[in-house]
Formats: C-alpha cells, sequence, structure tokens
C-alpha cells in the first residue's frame, strides 16, 4: 500500500442499478475519469452519468504517484511548434499553470484535507554536468538559482545550483482522490467500483455481459490499456520515511513543502509531506514485455532500494531513520510522449501523461467535457486536442529499445558525475528518443 492510501479512508460508494440509460459512462475511476465526471457535472447538473472503475476509485496511479500537481508537460516545446503556432503554445502553459490554482481552489471549496500547499518546485544540480544542462535550458517559467539562494531553499548533498518554479503543489493524491469522489457522489454522478467495464469496437460499452445503454462513452484507464502499441505502461517507485524530527527536518529545508527532485537523466521527484516524512520517487524498474501491466513492476525491491540509498546521499543524515513505505505505479507513455484527448463520434479517450497526470488530467478533463457537449473553449484548441500519437514498434524491438533507454539514462547519470559535463550517451539516445 502506498503511504498515501495509509493515510486515508477509502469510500463505500452506493449506485444504485447500473442496468439504465446514461447520458455518460466512463470507464476508469481514477483522476482522468473523476475530473471529466466533475467537469461535466459542473457544465450539466442533471446528466446522468456512471463511472465503472474495475477495482477501488484511485488504486492505480492516481493514488500511487509523487504527489506533484505541477503544469509540466511531457514534451518540449519545440515538438509542439512542429504542428502548432507560438501562441498555442503560450495558451497551453497559461492553462496548466492556472490548472493548479483550480485545483487547489475545489480542494479549497470541498474542504478537502489532503496537505495542497503550492509552494514551486526545486530541480537541482548536484554536479557540473548537471548544472551545465540545467542553466543551458532554463524553460519559461524557471529560475536560475545559485549555490547560496538553493541551499538556503534546500540542503541536498553535494548541490551546485538549482533551477525553480512557482508552477507546482505538492499534496496526498489518494485523499484528493477520495474527496473528489465523494464530491461527485453528492451531486448524483454515480460510481460503480469492482466493475469492468469492456469497450468494443463500435464505441459501445458493456459491464458484466449486459450492454449499457450511453449517449457518449469515455475510456480513461491511462497506463491501464495493456497490451496495446498506442502507448506502454512505464514504473515509477516511490519510498516514503518514517516522520522525522522537526530539527531534522529543518536541516533538509523545503520549509515551504516545495517538491524536489536531482537534475539527473533518471527521472526523480520528492516532497516534505504534511505529516514529517520525506516521500521520494524515481524510474528504472523494467519495462515488461508485450506492455503488459506487471504488479511485480510495482515491488521492484533493487529498485526501492536504489531510491533509498539515493535518497540518503542527497541527506545524510537519514542514515539514522527507517523507510517505512514502498510502493509503485504504471504511467502511461506514448511513442512520441505527447499526451491527448481525442473524441470520434459518442466515443472520447485520453492519456498519455507521461507522469505528470495529476494536474495535467484536470485540463484534459475539462476539455473532454467541453468536446463532449460541444462546448465552444479555448480549450478544444489546445494542442493535445486530437493529437495523433505514433505507435510503439511490435515485440521485440520495444521490449529492447525500451529497456536499453532505461539502462542508457542511468549510464548518462553516472557519465555526467564521471566527467562533468552534459552526457554524450543522452545526446545518442535524445536524437533516437526524440526526446
Amino acid at each position: 500500500m502506498s503511504l498515501w492510501w495509509s493515510l486515508v479512508d477509502h469510500p463505500v460508494f452506493t449506485p444504485g442499478d447500473l442496468d439504465q440509460p446514461w447520458d455518460v459512462v466512463i470507464v476508469g475511476g481514477g483522476f482522468s475519469g473523476l475530473w471529466t465526471a466533475h467537469h461535466l457535472i459542473e457544465l450539466n447538473p442533471i446528466l446522468k452519468i456512471a463511472i465503472l472503475e474495475k477495482n477501488l476509485v484511485g488504486t492505480g496511479a492516481s493514488g500511487r504517484n509523487g504527489g506533484w500537481a505541477s503544469a509540466l508537460y511531457p514534451i518540449d516545446d519545440h515538438k509542439i511548434l512542429e504542428r502548432f503556432p507560438q501562441e498555442a503554445v503560450d495558451d497551453l502553459h497559461s492553462h496548466l499553470r492556472k490548472t493548479i490554482d483550480d485545483i487547489g481552489n475545489f480542494i479549497k471549496r470541498e474542504s478537502i484535507d489532503c496537505g495542497f500547499k503550492k509552494s514551486g518546485s526545486l530541480v537541482v544540480a548536484r554536479n557540473l554536468g548537471q548544472l551545465e544542462r540545467l542553466r543551458g535550458h532554463l524553460e519559461e517559467g524557471y529560475e536560475f538559482l545559485g549555490l547560496e539562494e538553493t541551499t538556503s531553499r534546500i540542503a541536498m548533498n553535494g548541490a551546485l545550483g538549482s533551477v525553480y518554479t512557482p508552477h507546482c503543489a505538492s499534496l496526498n493524491p489518494a485523499a484528493l482522490v477520495v474527496g473528489l469522489a465523494r464530491s461527485l457522489e453528492k451531486r448524483g454522478v454515480r460510481i460503480f467500483e469492482n466493475t469492468i467495464g469492456e469497450i468494443s469496437s463500435e464505441n459501445s460499452v458493456s459491464a458484466g455481459g449486459t450492454k449499457l445503454e450511453s449517449t457518449f462513452v469515455v475510456r480513461a484507464i491511462e497506463a491501464y490499456r495493456e497490451r496495446s502499441r498506442d502507448q506502454v505502461p512505464i514504473y515509477s517507485l516511490m519510498v516514503a520515511t518514517e516522520p522525522l524530527p522537526s530539527d531534522v527536518l529543518d536541516e533538509i529545508g523545503a520549509r515551504n513543502r516545495e517538491t524536489f527532485a536531482e537534475g539527473s537523466h533518471l527521472v526523480t521527484y520528492a516532497q516534505r509531506t504534511s505529516d514529517d516524512r520525506l516521500a521520494i520517487g524515481g524510474r528504472g524498474a523494467p519495462y515488461t514485455w508485450g506492455s503488459r501491466r506487471n504488479d511485480a513492476s510495482e515491488h521492484h525491491r533493487q529498485g526501492h532500494e536504489r531510491i533509498m540509498t539515493m535518497a540518503r546521499e542527497w541527506f545524510p543524515l537519514l542514515k539514522g531513520f527507517k523507510f517505512t513505505h514502498s510502493w509503485g505505479g504504471a504511467v502511461g507513455v506514448t511513442r512520441d510522449w505527447a499526451p491527448y484527448v481525442r473524441t470520434n463520434g459518442n466515443y472520447g479517450e485520453m492519456g498519455g501523461y507521461a507522469g505528470d497526470g495529476v494536474a495535467f488530467s484536470y485540463l484534459a478533463a475539462s476539455a473532454m467535457a467541453d468536446l463532449i457537449l460541444g462546448k465552444k473553449s479555448e480549450r478544444i484548441q489546445l494542442p493535445f486536442i486530437q493529437w495523433k500519437n505514433p505507435r510503439w514498434e511490435p515485440e521485440p524491438l520495444r521490449w529492447i529499445a525500451i529497456n536499453s533507454a532505461i539502462r542508457l539514462s542511468g549510464l548518462a547519470d553516472k557519465e555526467e558525475k564521471r566527467t562533468n559535463r552534459p552526457s554524450r550517451i543522452m545526446k545518442v539516445l535524445s536524437s533516437i528518443t526524440g526526446q
């Protein structure tokens, strides 16, 4: 169980009869599906909406992630500019930044106790190679911080500098999922847990062998769409410490609960939680043949041990404290790493967040709701709308390529630590992957 779920009680829903006419049936009870229902019911309170969840609400990636609500977008601006003008890119970033505040306002309005704190995010350079990369690729909305200012904010061992953005909040994502689901139930949305929704090629949905009557169907299962070449599951792993004494936390920093990460090629992310722990995560677990979602990859012992070792390298004083939780989850990654919201007739789908879904799912869902109801808005003009992703290569090429990329990213980090220059390995890899 994730730290987040250990702090939250799961609600019990009483949805009633499923075999009745629906305006919208949503398959997937994570952030994508729940936010879609939220936006739909905000626009039209009399809609009859059913959410079908195979397990329990939020028990997928929505309740297992790093708890960052950020304005990050999975692909760089230059990739978007190949298809869209600069104005569209600017609009996208503006909407992403506003999304964080919109989520914060919803949390406040619904009195959801999820530890939401918008204090920004720090990416820290711990060798000269990382420092050169961070300074050389300073994106809009980011500020470079020198050694003194960096260490005044966070005492990460070996820190040389950092980049900071104010556009990020930390939270307990499971608590937000629960609060959102309860809010939807109060407003008449019906949530059917332990119910498998099967969407046919005719864009209709059935449950338990019974075809449901629905005007519109939404697939909102993200990385849980298995054995597909449209997107693949990549695994992130997390660990969390026991609650730490105030003097230890004061020495570590992140006093305003800024999220933080190392500027490495293998993705890392961390936060100081509202109950005084450090929750730290990273990528590196192997990809599973055939794009199967694999529970073993979510409990990858070597991966968890690597993250604990990394945490103690960042903050040596953690050596005297226990890690009480370890868990993992899959994120959906498309071949070009771009997210999408697509509709076709009475069918819609969304996903490909590549780990940036806590906030982006809110924006994607608001656009999906506008498309379903035929509402003209700025959101339905954003670049991810009807974005067509290339398909992943067939096996065994896919397995070889993804696991090689994971391994090479780790080697690139070792190269930068050894040479104090940006990695040549990563330059070659980026030219292949498009990242």
